[in-house]
């Protein structure tokens, strides 16, 4: 039986667009194609950009349609921050603020049940959000994947195996039910809502469907009782969050407040 094919050809072209910025453009088409779409080969040419690069009319066209109105969606101001807030090592103000909010996600999606802690990786967040109006594109920024919310059924043996994680990493993001103390990349004291692991409890906690797959250091995470989806992205549940505030007259910030402390 004949197999469906395809063979793919394309360009790889870069570009500066007409404010200035330097661009790839990936322009493909099926050379050769029967049903099923399956692509058996491809070639293309890289055109890197140069100061003498010319502009590629058809894509900056392409481009021009939809700037002006997503320009206009993206200035839209959704919030107020009251502080600088940067994304590092053990904590800081933006982990801290973005595991936080996890924590007002609905019980609804946790069986009723009360979130005990957050988790958020530091390198999930690609740009600061910096003091005063915070727009719409700011957060798409600072959030720029479709990281979706996952909660968790976790033993307490597990959690301390996470705990351990964050260890040796050095810190990551955390909500302030947390209290780690760490030495020689070792934990020294693990607190949750102010009282240590107990191995046979189950803990409910909210974090990112990568997280919970294991990446990042956080293999413990695949051995959880149950995981279940929210289907909300982590960047749709902070524009919402950060909305919210603006609508009821109030406005964000965060700071660091020794939940991750590293021992001399």
């Amino acid at each position: 039986m004949k197999k469906d094919v395809c063979t793919l050809s394309g360009t790889f072209a870069g570009f500066r667009n007409r404010v200035g910025i330097a661009t790839t453009s990936i322009l493909l088409f099926f050379s050769s194609c029967q049903s099923g779409y399956q692509v058996v080969s491809m070639d293309g040419k890289y055109i890197p950009v140069v100061e003498a690069s010319q502009p590629d009319t058809e894509v900056a066209h392409f481009i021009d349609v939809y700037k002006s109105q997503m320009d206009q969606e993206m200035n839209v101001v959704v919030g107020i921050s009251t502080v600088d807030m940067y994304a590092a090592k053990p904590e800081s103000a933006l982990t801290n603020f973005t595991s936080d909010v996890m924590m007002t996600l609905d019980t609804r999606y946790t069986d009723g049940e009360k979130i005990d802690f957050t988790l958020m990786n530091v390198h999930g967040h690609r740009s600061p959000i910096v003091q005063g109006e915070i727009k719409l594109g700011d957060l798409y920024n600072t959030y720029p994947f479709e990281n979706e919310l996952v909660t968790l059924k976790l033993k307490g043996e597990q959690v301390k195996e996470v705990f351990d994680a964050y260890a040796r990493m050095g810190g990551a993001g955390i909500s302030s039910t947390v209290r780690l103390k760490i030495k020689n990349k070792e934990i020294v004291e693990a607190l949750i809502n102010g009282e240590p692991v107990q191995d046979d409890r189950i803990y409910t906690i909210v974090t990112l469907d990568y997280l919970a797959e294991g990446n990042n250091g956080m293999q413990a995470l695949t051995k959880a009782v149950s995981a279940v989806p929210t289907g909300i992205t982590l960047r749709d549940y902070m524009i919402e969050y950060v909305s919210r505030m603006q609508a009821a007259g109030k406005e964000v910030g965060s700071a660091t407040d020794q939940r991750i402390v590293i021992l001399e």
